[in-house]
């Protein structure tokens, strides 16, 4: 930008100053007013520049999910529940209890058209009856927050009185306890409950005795009555299956009756194929 824009030249005759001294003045003028503008345009700029960084910094700063905030509320509120099992929160979302494990009601096999495992129905029931929506709930942790699906694994306890719902579902026979490593905290509590229900037979222990049940435990005992599965069953192996709710389903299938034949299991945890969940 020239000078005489900036201060134009009409201005420092209009002073009616002695040609000598304009000459002298006008240049002096102009540089004290070059300086002034200068400072300006460098202080606006300043600012214009730091409000631009600030906006870049809002719109990049990532967004972050209920199940990734940190450590739960002191209360949480129940928006549904799922299945005797599984429950969804108002802020943790999603949520698996620990050490629990009902029989399935909304697995892929029951979505692709089989029925719901023996007392599956029943525990849903049973949790949805003694927690049903709008619950206040107090949520508590272990080692591992978050499971390989992505949701809160839970203890959950009815606000209003304290109700301890994984250690309910075990002792009513709703659900079978279920250890997996390294969220053992009450394992040792759930083992007497779930013993003290068998021997009263309630829950599922009495509706399904003698009954094959897929989910019966994280990692079933292998049956002891079966000469081997019949010539017409294809074994499989893990390349056979496009996602793990395929190889689970057919594990399930036949793994009551006939064991692990296929060898899907290798680390004997009830989850065939488990390189498939790491592959989603």
């Amino acid at each position: 930008m020239s000078l005489d824009l900036i201060v134009p030249i009409s201005q420092v005759t209009s002073l009616r100053l002695s040609p000598s001294r304009a000459k002298s003045f006008a240049p002096a003028r102009i540089a004290r007013c070059a300086s002034q503008h200068s400072e300006e345009d460098s202080s606006s700029l300043g600012r214009r520049l730091f409000a631009g960084f600030l906006g870049l910094v809002l719109i990049a700063r990532p967004r972050t999910t209920h199940a990734a905030s940190g450590p739960p509320p002191p209360e949480d509120e129940v928006v549904n529940v799922i299945d005797g099992d599984t429950v969804k929160l108002a802020f943790a979302g999603r949520c698996r209890l620990i050490g629990v494990n009902t029989p399935e009601t909304v697995a892929p096999r029951q979505k692709a058209g089989e029925p719901p495992d023996c007392y599956g129905p029943e525990a849903s029931a049973f949790t949805k009856g003694l927690f049903p929506p709008g619950t206040k709930v107090k949520v508590e942790l272990d080692a591992e927050p978050v499971d390989k699906y992505g949701r809160q694994l839970v203890y959950l306890y009815r606000s209003k009185d304290g109700l301890f719902l994984n250690a309910e579902l075990v002792k009513q026979g709703a659900a079978r306890r279920y250890k997996v490593a390294p969220n053992v905290k009450y394992d040792a509590k759930f083992v007497e409950l779930e013993k003290d229900a068998k021997a009263a037979g309630r829950g599922l222990w009495g509706a399904c005795a003698g009954k094959s049940t897929p989910s019966a435990a994280a990692a079933p005992a292998a049956p002891t009555a079966s000469a081997g599965p019949p010539q017409d069953i294809k074994k499989k192996t893990c390349k056979d299956f496009a996602s793990y709710e395929e190889a689970k389903a057919w594990f399930d299938q036949y793994f009551p009756q006939y064991g692990d034949f296929a060898g899907l299991d290798g680390d004997k945890d009830g989850k065939p194929c488990e390189r498939l969940l790491k592959a989603k």
